[in-house]
């Protein structure tokens, strides 16, 4: 693990749990193991399934009918020493989102701008974009919450060959079951226009299935499971690589866990990003 994206972990860490002791912050801070089993139809891809870390977490406050949060996830795949991404696929991928917006009675609707990282061509170490855009949640009388977000993706990790410049969307619905139990259900999307592995009308697509649980152990900690299916498409080889991924861990929250906003920032553009190098 490179020495820059540590230091960005080590800081999204210190900035999610400064607000636990304050009052009128809800949120959580949350970190685990996850097993990546990869293929590839460009390269081939060695030793899969790979073993890999996260962080992650997020912190709100409202004020009057606004709500100011923050939210960040990291994750390090261990490649087993190979030292090749064309052997083992991406390695980093993660995301740092600030969000802002209004609340009209059951509904929300805000802006959120992000700072992402992925493997870049060539680097020794994880390379930054950018997502901006628009979202809004919806608090059904049951107590489940629907939820849309699409912003605005710029990832270019090498000029004029590898650029994931386009759209990255999310669409989903999180549900607390009773006391004990939380569960979602996502779909990310999106696409490069031009320059996906190269340029000139060349596009890069792709999607991301999430599901995920969670279940209370303590008043504060959860033990938490999540299984994620990425495909990104390279449009002009016609070649694809896709991870499928499953996540075990522990969250800690401060707060009511039904407080908790499920308008984190989107990682899977970024994801898809880190594969533009292993498809070229």
């Amino acid at each position: 693990m490179k020495r820059n994206f540590r230091n960005t972990v080590a800081m999204m860490a210190i900035l999610l749990a400064a607000p636990v002791a304050a009052q009128d912050w809800v949120g959580n801070i949350e970190g685990g193991l996850f097993s990546s089993d990869r293929t590839s139809t460009d390269t081939a891809i060695v030793g899969s399934p790979f073993v890999g870390a996260y962080i992650a977490g997020q912190s709100q406050r409202n004020f009057g009918d606004y709500r100011l949060s923050f939210d960040g996830r990291f994750e390090m795949t261990d490649d087993e020493g190979l030292d090749d991404v064309y052997e083992s696929g991406p390695l980093h991928s993660g995301v740092i989102g600030l969000h802002f917006g209004r609340e009209f009675g059951a509904t929300y609707v805000g802006a959120f701008a992000a700072v992402g990282y992925f493997d870049g061509y060539d680097s020794e170490d994880p390379m930054t974009g950018s997502l901006a855009g628009l979202e809004a949640s919806y608090t059904l009388p049951v107590g489940a919450m629907l939820y849309a977000q699409v912003g605005a993706m710029d990832a270019i990790g090498d000029p004029g060959d590898n650029e994931y410049v386009g759209y990255a969307a999310r669409v989903g619905a999180r549900h607390q079951f009773n006391d004990r139990i939380i569960a979602g259900l996502s779909y990310e999307f999106g696409e490069a226009d031009d320059c996906f592995v190269d340029c000139g009308d060349q596009p890069g697509e792709f999607s991301l299935v999430t599901v995920d649980a969670a279940y209370a152990i303590t008043d504060n900690m959860d033990l938490v499971a999540r299984y994620a299916y990425l495909d990104v498409y390279d449009v002009n080889d016609d070649d694809t690589g896709t991870e499928s991924n499953i996540y075990l861990g522990a969250r800690w929250n401060f707060g009511p866990r039904a407080a908790q906003t499920a308008l984190t920032t989107p990682l899977g553009g970024f994801q898809a990003a880190s594969w533009m190098a292993p498809l070229d």
